[in-house]
């Protein structure tokens, strides 16, 4: 799937194209036992997308409160830009995950050109040996993701 960087996301719920921040969500919950927060999501918001409606694309905060969890969310256009990355990384700073790579995820799909696309064909550029003799951050450079979608993505 072709995206314009950071305007838009693959929605993790339905699979289709958010077309615009403004029709994108960010959500995730908290667990009151543990107060773990997880489960974060980008999602359609405010619209039916192509094959599903935005209700079914969100999580139901009833079925979420009924496991002891509540629902954290907001609009996904309230995530993006200088003064937001440093929002969610002061949430990383302050609160706590039941998996960190989960927000650390999330932070890449907002904040880092062509993840969002690459993240696609992640697993075949795995198999395929393309990260062999990486260190932790060439992965995530600008030129390595766009090589990934070149290579994988038009193929």
């Amino acid at each position: 799937m072709k995206l314009i960087p950071l305007k838009q996301w693959i929605c993790d719920s339905c699979g289709e194209i958010i077309e615009k921040p403004e029709d994108g969500w960010l959500e995730w919950y908290e667990d009151k036992n543990t107060y773990l927060q997880a489960g974060f999501r980008i999602v359609h918001h405010g619209h039916a997308s192509p094959r599903s409606p935005y209700s079914k694309c969100q999580y139901d905060g009833k079925q979420l409160y009924s496991q002891n969890k509540t629902l954290l969310d907001d609009n996904l256009a309230d995530f993006l830009g200088p003064d937001r990355l440093g929002v969610l990384i002061s949430m990383i700073e302050t609160r706590k995950f039941a998996d960190i790579k989960e927000i650390v995820c999330i932070v890449r799909r907002l904040h880092f050109p062509y993840y969002e696309e690459a993240r696609q064909y992640w697993d075949d550029a795995k198999r395929d040996g393309f990260f062999d003799g990486a260190n932790e951050y060439w992965p995530f450079l600008k030129r390595t993701l766009r090589a990934i979608i070149k290579r994988y993505g038009e193929s």
